[in-house]
């Protein structure tokens, strides 16, 4: 039986339109995330004391292991610091001196943002050269390995009933400055994360609803041998952002789903559901101290800009929120640094 738990309420309700990119920054002790929609990158120092929690056993399966789930920071969207930008922010990656300072993947392409300071300032104009995609693509998810690379992937900014046509491209930004395309042809690319050992590559190429796994070859940063581990059947939900344990496990957002989805690495056996008042599940990320904390992201119902948050929307979906909880047996890995200059 695959345990299935209910995480009832929130940590955090900062209302985000399109929230994603949830990143621990380990010195500080605060949750950074974006909100896409927004064109924002925010911060919240979490607490010194641990807020209250509750334990929740799985709802179909008494021998699963309880969850500690912890209950809404009533303060925390009062402590939510906020940094509006002039274009889109799809992901952040930590650098040597984060959180003063990320690397991005932005409108256009690999960007350093100082928090605090609204001006981006462009490493890389990924489509420079590129009129026709300047305009209609931009940057969305992606992650550094354990050497210090910087992947990040595009999609298309906006699209018709027929959904984003496959334009995309994976890239890597190396610590010497130089970009690669590590493949086109992705359509909205999600979910970048590495094994412990470094030497297989995971990411999800959402409208694919498929989990692909890779070789990967630490020395050189190159990626080879793809196959598919995971294919989410459920015509309504894709898989959107990703994580791994220490463990082994990956923890997948399904947008469209209402849950996160624990899944083993190497055989792609489905572990466990985790089940959220939200539709529209973004990303999870592993933090706290210890690292055993998953924090995840969600999207609001009503993703455009002039949509106000009410209490009635909110009791029937919690969209737009953050969810923090705990798993069993289960810690996350050291977030990659990215090693350039900057």
């Amino acid at each position: 039986m695959i345990p299935e738990y209910f995480i009832p309420s929130p940590y955090i309700t900062p209302h985000t339109l399109l929230g994603e990119g949830p990143t621990y920054v380990p010195s500080s002790d605060e949750l950074y995330f974006v909100d896409i929609h927004r064109q924002t990158i925010n911060s919240v120092a979490l607490p010194e004391s641990t807020t209250s929690t509750k334990f929740y056993a799985a709802t179909n399966d008494e021998s699963a292991p309880a969850i500690e789930v912890f209950e809404i920071w009533t303060e925390g969207a009062s402590k939510v610091r906020t940094t509006k930008y002039a274009e889109p922010i799809g992901v952040l990656a930590l650098t040597p001196e984060s959180p003063e300072k990320f690397v991005v993947g932005a409108k256009h392409g690999f960007a350093i943002a100082k928090f605090g300071d609204a001006e981006l300032k462009y490493k890389v104009n990924v489509y420079k050269t590129n009129s026709e995609k300047h305009s209609i693509m931009r940057f969305n998810d992606g992650n550094v390995d354990s050497e210090g690379r910087f992947f990040a992937g595009t999609m298309m900014q906006e699209w018709g009933e027929s959904g984003p046509a496959a334009i995309g491209t994976f890239y890597r930004l190396d610590p010497d400055g130089s970009v690669k395309t590590i493949y086109d042809g992705c359509m909205i690319p999600n979910g970048l994360c590495w094994s412990a050992d470094g030497k297989t590559m995971f990411h999800n190429d959402s409208p694919t609803k498929t989990v692909w796994k890779y070789d990967y070859d630490m020395t050189t940063g190159n990626p080879s041998n793809k196959r598919a581990l995971i294919k989410i059947e459920h015509p309504d939900m894709v898989p959107d952002g990703m994580t791994i344990s220490a463990q082994g496990d990956l923890f997948i957002a399904l947008w469209g789903g209402s849950r996160i989805v624990q899944h083993d690495s190497k055989t792609g056996e489905l572990k466990a559901i985790f089940k959220l008042p939200a539709e529209k599940v973004t990303c999870p990320t592993f933090g706290g101290k210890n690292l055993d904390e998953l924090f995840v992201t969600t999207a609001s119902q009503n993703e455009s800009l002039d949509y106000v948050w009410s209490e009635e929307d909110a009791k029937k979906d919690l969209g737009g929120e953050i969810f923090r909880f705990k798993v069993p047996g289960h810690s996350g890995l050291p977030r990659g640094v990215y090693k350039g200059e900057l």
